[in-house]
């Protein structure tokens, strides 16, 4: 009968290695509760019975096959390393159990031994087994929280990735935004309240020189039926000559009037799948243009702006001729043709169009 159970939870597997049947019913009489107790006599019954299932302890005597318990032991603890094996002796030497430990026994029990001895003896090695799996369950869970911890990090860091990188565009727009309203303003103050057609064209012609530099520049007016001509120039290219003007007019002026964007062809291929043939007197030339159309308003563009220079006088730090700038400048120039022109008809109302109801001018 047990004198005591052990408060243990986890279940053990017990193999009692021994000729001798005492320890055997004492192991069964005191054991953890749960516990489940087998027995072998020799070496081949062991191996044969850990094969079938292995043991969570092992009551080794060795004093077994001609003493040749410590060789089995040594044996399997490198077969079954989380297997706990305790070495039983009927002599009691120092030497024999110092031998013991350094083949692995987890302790060593003198027999005949008195139940509460072998009851604590198990008990200890049953509370070391349930606290190292206990360890080990931790170890896995930490791991597991760790992994996920670390998965959390990956994704929070692509998430502030993303956010960073939405906040630098975001950025980036509003330093567009503020530059092209800039821009306009600059334009807008450079041209003032001009009332003259003439006035505004020069005067966009300077600001032109002076904010781009060394450029070529034209602006295209066009007539009722939308046939336009050429309404200011700033010439600095001299091979830029009468029939380029009259090329321009009739090829990428016609085109812009008509574009949502501004036309950009920096290159000989872009102007011959924009235009063909009759493009050929713009190539070796880099072009910008934009239709003039005001913000609010008729949808005709009131003029179209062409800037245009040599492909070999780039300058090497950069085009200072940008899409941005133009299609920020193009509206206000439209807007201010509209209001020139506005203002003049209703200076000069001589004769009122029989068809249209407007007003022209002699």
């Amino acid at each position: 009968m047990k004198s005591q159970q052990s408060t243990t939870t986890l279940p053990l597997d017990i193999l009692v290695v021994d000729l001798d049947a005492a320890l055997l019913t004492a192991v069964k009489a005191v054991g953890p509760a749960g516990a489940t107790v087998r027995c072998a006599t020799s070496a081949s019954q062991v191996r044969a019975a850990l094969r079938h299932r292995p043991a969570d302890l092992l009551l080794l005597n060795l004093q077994m096959d001609d003493n040749g318990g410590l060789e089995l032991l040594e044996e399997l603890r490198r077969s079954h390393p989380l297997m706990d094996v305790v070495a039983t002796s009927r002599l009691r030497r120092s030497e024999l159990t110092l031998e013991a430990f350094r083949a692995g026994a987890a302790d060593v029990l003198f027999t005949p031994a008195p139940l509460p001895e072998i009851e604590s003896l198990l008990a200890r090695i049953a509370r070391r087994r349930e606290e190292a799996a206990r360890s080990s369950f931790r170890s896995l869970r930490v791991r597991r929280v760790c992994k996920q911890l670390n998965k959390a990090r990956h994704e929070i860091r692509q998430q502030v990735d993303l956010l960073c990188n939405d906040l630098v565009r975001a950025y980036q727009d509003m330093a567009v935004q503020l530059n092209a309203a800039q821009v306009a303003a600059d334009f807008a103050n450079a041209v003032g309240p001009e009332l003259e057609v003439e006035g505004l064209l020069r005067k966009t012609m300077e600001w032109i020189l002076k904010k781009l530099g060394p450029v070529n520049a034209a602006i295209y007016l066009p007539d009722a039926d939308r046939h336009f001509a050429l309404g200011a120039y700033l010439n600095l290219d001299t091979d830029a000559d009468g029939p380029l003007i009259a090329a321009i007019g009739d090829t990428l002026v016609k085109q812009a009037d008509r574009a949502v964007r501004p036309i950009a062809a920096d290159r000989d291929q872009t102007v011959d799948e924009l235009f063909g043939e009759e493009g050929r007197r713009l190539k070796g030339r880099s072009w910008l243009a934009a239709a003039c159309l005001p913000a609010a308003g008729p949808r005709d563009a009131m003029a179209v702006l062409v800037i245009f220079r040599k492909q070999s006088e780039a300058p090497a730090n950069g085009d200072p001729i940008t899409t941005t700038l133009v299609e920020t400048v193009a509206p206000v120039l439209g807007e201010k043709i509209q209001q020139a022109l506005g203002l003049y008809h209703r200076l000069h109302p001589f004769f009122k169009d029989d068809d249209s109801g407007d007003y022209e001018s002699a």
